[in-house]
């Protein structure tokens, strides 16, 4: 469904501070959204829209399998809507974020107490693919935006610190106002839940104004083809057809090697990192024996980890991916032997001791975490460079539908899995402590399975070799290809490259070139 790509000019608009930050407010909603809802709307249905902990659960549980078959469909829609001329008029990318905009002021009706059942699902479901939308299109434009490595490395940094800035920030926020008005009043959540979103609001239309993306010629769309092709009838032979490109243009995504790569570390990792978030509460409580307020105490210590993520970004540019993959799994694994390490040496120090201890094990942890999660959508803009010299086709929103769509049924997958087994182990969040063999249990998952999968990320990591150097051989040999150069005329050093990255025979590549 996607065209193929021409002889494109060169995309020579410079990344600056500015143009990086005009992006990355973006992440205020990209991350925020889901710490308002996560942290607040679960407390607000229960108490006061007549809601209980079931029916909340399952609407957010039913909403995520929905958030993951819609990155499927907008991951395609976006990747062709120059066929459509609200697409040409508005951009393929952009016209998502602008039309999230009004959107998202709608999804603020979830939080009005005393609604339906029916009601607070749709709304929830709105929300949850409205911010499916915004996410498929918004980490497709640096890949857009520029091809240069440091540039792409700016947006993403600088969107990784909004976007951590935002989880802190939103929490901060929410529990001043909480405290002024009131906890057992609906209207503290109502004032600050909807003045969230409308900000929301104002960041998605300013997004939309700052970040420019592809021409439909530059994205290799002939505009008199496609609309020479509107013009023929309906054929539901060729919807047909069409349909099942799409299922092609997918499962071909797995065909890349270093697509490949990056899935295995993001899932392992990330997915890892929400089973440690999922658990953190639970391990304060029932294995240090404090309350929520102190692991609450603990979690506000985060917000030093945002201080470390320009060194990140300046790390990533400067020694590549795979090794800041193996010092963030490194220093994961480290982290999170200190906190089991503080588990086992309570019984030893005194509560003045172990407060400070504690603290500071965590704080390690969160530094740790930040490089974790930090490096795979910075390196994720490179990808569809590797997949581009294979299917001569610029495919990055059918690659973040796939990634979003395979993360989204994992994170399900594991969330049940957090619960199976606790619940296997004899846990229960109502009693007031816990035996060893349950206490074992929540340390076994919260730090047992992430260090496992930090162990396998790691591993993967050592055979990741997509860095500035490789993605630099890789685009001057897709522009070289663009403009009529021959396949015959590759260099031995290009054809190793485009091969390490891509796992497929370099003449297999440039379909182009064979037709």
């Amino acid at each position: 469904m996607s065209q193929a790509i021409s002889a494109t000019l060169p995309r020579t608009r410079k990344v600056t501070i500015g143009s990086a930050l005009g992006y990355a407010i973006g992440d205020f909603y990209g991350g925020g959204s889901t710490t308002l809802t996560g942290t607040y709307l679960a407390l607000f249905w229960t108490t006061f829209a007549g809601l209980d902990i079931a029916q909340a659960q399952s609407i957010i549980g039913v909403a995520t399998i929905v958030s993951a078959v819609s990155s499927i469909i907008f991951g395609s829609l976006s990747d062709n809507f120059y066929r459509y001329k609200l697409g040409r008029k508005f951009g393929r990318r952009r016209f998502f974020l602008l039309l999230a905009s009004p959107l998202v002021l709608i999804t603020s009706l979830m939080w009005i107490p005393s609604l339906p059942f029916v009601a607070y699902f749709a709304l929830y479901t709105l929300f949850i693919v409205v911010l499916q939308m915004f996410l498929v299109s918004y980490s497709s434009l640096p890949t857009e935006m520029t091809s240069d490595y440091n540039g792409r490395t700016l947006l993403s940094t600088v969107r990784m610190i909004v976007s951590g800035v935002s989880t802190v920030a939103i929490p901060a926020v929410g529990g001043w106002m909480l405290s002024t008005i009131g906890e057992d009043r609906a209207i503290s959540y109502q004032t600050f839940a909807i003045g969230i979103t409308v900000l929301f609001a104002i960041v998605l239309f300013i997004v939309s104004r700052t970040t420019w993306e592809m021409t439909p010629e530059e994205a290799g769309y002939d505009v008199a083809k496609i609309e020479a092709e509107q013009k023929q009838p309906f054929s539901f032979s060729r919807w047909c057809r069409n349909v099942g490109k799409l299922a092609v243009d997918y499962i071909s995504t797995f065909r890349i090697s270093s697509f490949r790569k990056f899935m295995g570390i993001y899932l392992l990792s990330h997915c890892m990192m929400d089973i440690f978030g999922q658990t953190f509460v639970f391990f304060a409580i029932f294995c240090w024996g404090k309350n929520t307020a102190f692991a609450s105490m603990l979690l506000s210590f985060a917000v030093i980890a945002e201080f470390f993520k320009p060194v990140w970004g300046l790390l990533f540019a400067k020694i590549g991916p795979r090794n800041i993959f193996q010092l963030a799994f490194g220093l994961g694994i480290v982290a999170l032997g200190g906190l089991f390490a503080t588990w086992k040496l309570q019984p030893t120090m005194d509560d003045g001791q172990f407060v400070v201890v504690a603290i500071a094990a965590c704080i390690f942890w969160f530094i740790a975490r930040g490089l974790i999660w930090f490096p795979c959508w910075t390196v994720f803009p490179f990808i569809p460079d590797v997949d581009e010299i294979v299917s001569g086709k610029n495919r990055t929103s059918i690659f973040t539908g796939s990634t979003y769509f395979i993360a989204r049924i994992l994170k399900g997958f594991v969330s049940m899995a957090i619960g199976g087994y606790l619940a296997y182990v004899g846990f229960d969040s109502k009693a007031s402590t816990a035996s060893a063999g349950v206490q074992n249990g929540i340390v076994f998952v919260m730090i047992g399975w992430t260090v496992i999968g930090l162990v396998l990320s790691w591993i993967i990591a050592l055979t990741f070799k997509l860095d500035k150097r490789t993605d630099g051989i890789l685009n001057n040999e897709i522009n070289r290809l663009k403009n009529g150069g021959s396949k015959a005329d590759v260099t031995s050093e290009t054809k190793q490259v485009v091969e390490s990255l891509t796992g497929v025979p370099y003449e297999k590549c440039w379909p182009q070139a064979q037709a």
